[in-house]
Protein backbone atom coordinates (compact mmCIF):
# COMPACT_ATOMS: atom_id res chain seq x y z
CA UNK A 1 0.00 0.00 0.00
CA UNK A 2 2.60 2.66 1.12
CA UNK A 3 6.37 2.43 2.34
CA UNK A 4 7.29 5.60 2.60
CA UNK A 5 6.17 8.56 5.33
CA UNK A 6 4.71 11.61 3.46
CA UNK A 7 5.37 14.80 4.91
CA UNK A 8 2.48 16.68 2.51
CA UNK A 9 -0.91 16.17 3.89
CA UNK A 10 -3.97 17.43 3.99
CA UNK A 11 -7.12 18.47 6.34
CA UNK A 12 -10.61 19.52 5.57
CA UNK A 13 -11.97 21.54 8.10
CA UNK A 14 -15.03 23.57 8.54
CA UNK A 15 -13.44 26.28 10.44
CA UNK A 16 -10.10 28.28 10.76
CA UNK A 17 -7.76 26.84 11.97
CA UNK A 18 -4.88 28.81 13.34
CA UNK A 19 -3.20 26.35 15.52
CA UNK A 20 -3.98 22.66 15.56
CA UNK A 21 -5.32 21.75 18.76
CA UNK A 22 -5.80 17.67 18.98
CA UNK A 23 -8.21 18.24 22.20
CA UNK A 24 -10.71 19.47 19.13
CA UNK A 25 -10.82 16.04 17.62
CA UNK A 26 -13.69 13.88 18.25
CA UNK A 27 -13.70 10.48 20.17
CA UNK A 28 -15.06 7.48 18.42
CA UNK A 29 -12.36 7.43 15.27
CA UNK A 30 -10.48 5.03 13.93
CA UNK A 31 -7.22 5.77 15.39
CA UNK A 32 -8.49 7.94 18.28
CA UNK A 33 -9.32 11.43 19.86
CA UNK A 34 -7.26 13.83 17.58
CA UNK A 35 -5.94 15.48 14.25
CA UNK A 36 -6.44 13.36 11.05
CA UNK A 37 -4.64 14.36 7.72
CA UNK A 38 -4.86 12.93 4.32
CA UNK A 39 -2.50 11.96 1.72
CA UNK A 40 -4.80 12.55 -1.04
CA UNK A 41 -6.08 15.98 -1.56
CA UNK A 42 -9.55 14.93 -2.83
CA UNK A 43 -10.39 12.32 0.16
CA UNK A 44 -9.54 15.60 2.90
CA UNK A 45 -12.20 17.61 0.54
CA UNK A 46 -14.71 14.86 0.52
CA UNK A 47 -14.12 14.62 4.77
CA UNK A 48 -14.57 18.67 4.84
CA UNK A 49 -17.94 18.48 2.74
CA UNK A 50 -19.14 15.26 4.94
CA UNK A 51 -18.03 17.96 7.97
CA UNK A 52 -19.95 20.33 6.57
CA UNK A 53 -23.29 18.78 5.98
CA UNK A 54 -23.08 17.11 9.48
CA UNK A 55 -23.18 20.83 10.65
CA UNK A 56 -25.68 22.02 8.93
CA UNK A 57 -27.58 19.25 9.43
CA UNK A 58 -26.92 19.13 13.75
CA UNK A 59 -26.78 22.86 13.85
CA UNK A 60 -29.39 23.88 11.21
CA UNK A 61 -31.05 27.39 12.97
CA UNK A 62 -27.39 28.63 13.44
CA UNK A 63 -26.93 30.85 10.63
CA UNK A 64 -24.73 29.12 7.90
CA UNK A 65 -22.04 31.55 7.99
CA UNK A 66 -20.85 29.54 11.67
CA UNK A 67 -19.16 27.05 9.73
CA UNK A 68 -16.29 27.48 6.33
CA UNK A 69 -14.88 24.71 4.42
CA UNK A 70 -11.34 25.23 4.33
CA UNK A 71 -8.69 22.66 3.29
CA UNK A 72 -5.21 22.73 4.97
CA UNK A 73 -2.02 21.83 3.38
CA UNK A 74 0.15 19.93 6.23
CA UNK A 75 3.64 19.87 6.46
CA UNK A 76 5.33 17.69 8.94
CA UNK A 77 9.13 18.11 9.80
CA UNK A 78 10.68 15.18 8.27
CA UNK A 79 13.43 15.86 10.98
CA UNK A 80 11.11 15.06 14.23
CA UNK A 81 9.96 11.74 12.56
CA UNK A 82 12.89 9.76 14.10
CA UNK A 83 12.22 10.49 17.80
CA UNK A 84 8.54 9.60 17.54
CA UNK A 85 6.81 6.35 18.58
CA UNK A 86 5.51 5.45 15.35
CA UNK A 87 2.31 2.99 14.21
CA UNK A 88 1.78 2.04 10.64
CA UNK A 89 -0.84 -0.17 9.67
CA UNK A 90 -0.03 -1.66 5.46
CA UNK A 91 -3.10 -3.09 5.21
CA UNK A 92 -6.69 -3.07 6.39
CA UNK A 93 -6.02 -6.53 8.19
CA UNK A 94 -7.44 -8.33 11.13
CA UNK A 95 -4.12 -6.78 13.76
CA UNK A 96 -6.17 -2.53 11.83
CA UNK A 97 -9.55 -3.79 12.56
CA UNK A 98 -8.77 -4.76 16.38
CA UNK A 99 -6.84 -1.80 16.71
CA UNK A 100 -10.22 0.18 15.03
CA UNK A 101 -12.48 -1.37 16.90
CA UNK A 102 -10.40 -0.58 20.17
CA UNK A 103 -10.40 3.15 19.14
CA UNK A 104 -13.78 3.13 18.47
CA UNK A 105 -14.52 2.17 21.85
CA UNK A 106 -12.70 4.48 23.18
CA UNK A 107 -13.66 8.90 24.03
CA UNK A 108 -10.22 9.52 24.06
CA UNK A 109 -6.98 8.06 22.70
CA UNK A 110 -6.65 4.51 23.88
CA UNK A 111 -2.53 3.87 22.81
CA UNK A 112 0.35 5.47 23.35
CA UNK A 113 1.57 5.81 19.53
CA UNK A 114 2.53 9.69 18.39
CA UNK A 115 1.21 9.34 14.86
CA UNK A 116 -0.87 6.62 13.31
CA UNK A 117 -0.66 6.25 9.81
CA UNK A 118 -2.88 3.41 7.91
CA UNK A 119 -6.26 2.76 5.88
CA UNK A 120 -9.10 4.94 6.40
CA UNK A 121 -12.61 3.10 7.49
CA UNK A 122 -15.18 4.04 4.85
CA UNK A 123 -18.80 5.96 5.10
CA UNK A 124 -20.50 2.26 5.76
CA UNK A 125 -17.96 1.64 9.05
CA UNK A 126 -21.02 2.59 11.84
CA UNK A 127 -23.12 0.26 10.01
CA UNK A 128 -21.08 -2.35 9.60
CA UNK A 129 -19.54 -2.52 13.40
CA UNK A 130 -23.37 -2.08 14.71
CA UNK A 131 -23.68 -5.46 12.63
CA UNK A 132 -20.40 -6.86 13.78
CA UNK A 133 -21.23 -5.93 17.49
CA UNK A 134 -25.00 -7.25 17.27
CA UNK A 135 -23.25 -10.80 16.20
CA UNK A 136 -24.65 -10.32 12.96
CA UNK A 137 -21.23 -11.76 11.48
CA UNK A 138 -20.87 -15.00 13.86
CA UNK A 139 -19.56 -14.55 17.60
CA UNK A 140 -17.99 -11.20 18.00
CA UNK A 141 -14.12 -11.58 18.75
CA UNK A 142 -13.99 -14.27 16.67
CA UNK A 143 -11.85 -14.57 13.59
CA UNK A 144 -15.05 -15.27 11.52
CA UNK A 145 -16.64 -12.15 12.22
CA UNK A 146 -13.50 -9.91 12.11
CA UNK A 147 -12.87 -11.60 8.38
CA UNK A 148 -16.55 -11.14 7.88
CA UNK A 149 -16.19 -6.99 8.58
CA UNK A 150 -12.95 -6.50 6.80
CA UNK A 151 -15.02 -7.78 3.51
CA UNK A 152 -17.94 -5.83 4.42
CA UNK A 153 -15.39 -2.79 4.54
CA UNK A 154 -14.44 -3.32 1.36
CA UNK A 155 -11.01 -2.44 2.79
CA UNK A 156 -9.41 -2.24 -1.05
CA UNK A 157 -11.42 1.28 -1.67
CA UNK A 158 -9.58 2.76 1.50
CA UNK A 159 -7.84 5.96 1.40
CA UNK A 160 -4.52 6.59 4.04
CA UNK A 161 -4.95 8.72 6.98
CA UNK A 162 -2.47 10.16 9.57
CA UNK A 163 -3.19 10.38 12.99
CA UNK A 164 -1.87 12.51 16.19
CA UNK A 165 -3.39 12.41 19.20
CA UNK A 166 -1.02 14.13 21.55
CA UNK A 167 -0.65 17.70 21.72
CA UNK A 168 3.21 17.99 21.87
CA UNK A 169 3.45 15.84 19.05
CA UNK A 170 1.32 18.14 17.01
CA UNK A 171 3.23 21.00 18.46
CA UNK A 172 6.74 19.64 16.89
CA UNK A 173 5.94 17.35 14.21
CA UNK A 174 3.79 19.78 12.31
CA UNK A 175 5.53 22.69 10.21
CA UNK A 176 3.14 24.66 9.08
CA UNK A 177 -0.53 24.89 7.93
CA UNK A 178 -1.93 26.46 5.27
CA UNK A 179 -5.11 27.32 3.44
CA UNK A 180 -5.09 26.27 -0.05
CA UNK A 181 -7.20 26.09 -3.31
CA UNK A 182 -9.40 22.92 -3.31
CA UNK A 183 -8.82 22.43 -7.24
Amino acid sequence: MFHNISTTLYHGSISVIQKVDVSMGRGRKDFGKGFYMSVSKQQAIGMMHKKYKEAKRKYFNLDKDNFEEVLYKVELDESKLSSLNIKIFENADVEWLDFILMCRNSNDMPHDYDLVIGPTADDDTIYCLKRYYDGDYGEKNSMEAKRMLLRNLEVENLGIQYFIGKQDVADKLIHSLIPVERS
